[in-house]
């Protein structure tokens, strides 16, 4: 019986593929997420690892904190989608095997098979007769030479996946293309996807996914969080005020309250929209009608994309010239700060949403040309700049 680690988000499909692996005779250490199989591999030390790629999680990742722990680790990844282009990019990435949907107890078992088989060599010395002592000084000699040749190979790869851990990552794509805005609860990094109509919570430890929230009938363009309560916009400009439950049930809908809301910010005493088109920030009162106390002209040359209140200033987005603007909270329209991100400098992903954690900005960028890849996290310095 081989011990094997499981990562799958989904819990029926984690379910089913324990029953599989289980019914040809391994024993499974399950995680629901990456942070769980960290520990599976520190604890249990299965003998592989096998990780499922979907919407709920990107395998590609996973595959790669999985190398850098335990770099000679035989991972096999199980598809949720046929797709041969992400199944070379994952045998690319390190990937042993990927096992094709849909998933059989017969084909899982072939592929885990396989992947022990192919888990290393095995060398040893038979003694020779005699008469023959030169065939089997070759032998040992050839044995030796191999032997230094894998320990070099797999020194040399450990080496390289050690320098790799050392180096300190700042991004992480997403398993969805098409951010619209970005929010912090106190516990997890929220973003707001407009194509798949849905918030994702992410664990800002792990950048796993916490939580799904689809929106059924609003395309959403920003966020934000005001204790029990939470704010959204709509492309079609309408705003909605959310109870945090575990549907996001709304309480109220003001209909076109703001047209091209690009970003929403609370303040714990005013509602503070931007318009990226018209170039302007209004704030507001959360009365029945969000009715407009003031409207300021954006100060940045670009587009206000985004906005958070960091518990003492309000900040914006600015698209075009890839900046946070810090403003005056008393005149907006004057600009007490303005930052690069040059994490943006290489023009592949457009900023979309910003979030403040206590500690440090997030930023999450859109992938150009628009839909061509995955969406891509950010953080920032840890003290505000």
């Amino acid at each position: 019986m081989a011990a094997l680690g499981l990562l799958c988000l989904d819990p029926e499909d984690r379910q089913k593929l324990t029953l599989m692996a289980g019914e040809a005779g391994h024993l499974v250490h399950a995680a629901g997420r990456l942070a769980e199989a960290v520990e599976v591999l520190r604890e249990s030390r299965p003998r592989m690892m096998l990780l499922v790629d979907g919407p709920d999680l990107d395998a590609a990742q996973a595959l790669r904190e999985v190398l850098r722990i335990s770099p000679l680790m035989p991972v096999v990844v199980a598809l949720k989608r046929r797709d041969a282009g992400r199944a070379v990019s994952l045998m690319r990435t390190g990937a042993a095997e990927v096992v094709a949907p849909p998933w059989t107890k017969e084909g899982l078992q072939s592929c885990l098979l396989k992947t022990m088989r192919g888990q290393g060599t095995a060398f040893s010395i038979v003694q020779a007769p005699a008469r023959r002592s030169g065939a089997a000084l070759f032998f040992l000699a050839a044995v030796v030479f191999f032997g230094a040749a894998f320990g070099t190979s797999a020194y040399r790869r450990r080496e390289r996946m050690a320098l790799e851990a050392s180096q300190v990552r700042t991004s992480w794509d997403l398993p969805y293309k098409h951010p619209a805005g970005m929010a912090f609860d106190g516990k997890d990094l929220w973003v707001a996807d407009w194509f798949s109509q849905s918030f994702y919570a992410h664990d800002p430890g792990d950048r796993s996914i916490r939580r799904m929230v689809h929106l059924t009938a609003q395309m959403p363009t920003a966020l934000s969080f005001a204790g029990d309560t939470v704010w959204s916009s709509a492309a079609s400009g309408a705003v909605f005020r959310h109870m945090k439950d575990a549907t996001f049930k709304v309480l109220e809908t003001y209909r076109g309250a703001a047209p091209h809301a690009g970003g929403l910010a609370y303040d714990g005493l005013y509602l503070w929209t931007s318009d990226p088109v018209k170039k302007r920030i209004s704030k507001r009162l959360t009365d029945p009608s969000l009715s407009v106390i003031a409207t300021y002209p954006y100060p940045g040359s670009g587009e206000p994309a985004a906005l958070v209140f960091d518990g003492t200033a309000l900040w914006s987005l600015d698209s075009l010239n890839h900046q946070l603007l810090r403003h005056n909270l008393e005149r907006p329209d004057e600009a007490t700060g303005r930052f690069d991100l040059p994490e943006y400098a290489s023009g592949g992903y457009k900023p979309a949403g910003v979030a403040w954690d206590g500690r440090r900005f997030w930023t999450v960028g859109e992938k150009l040309p628009r839909g061509s890849g995955p969406a891509r996290l950010f953080q920032h310095a840890e003290a505000k700049p």
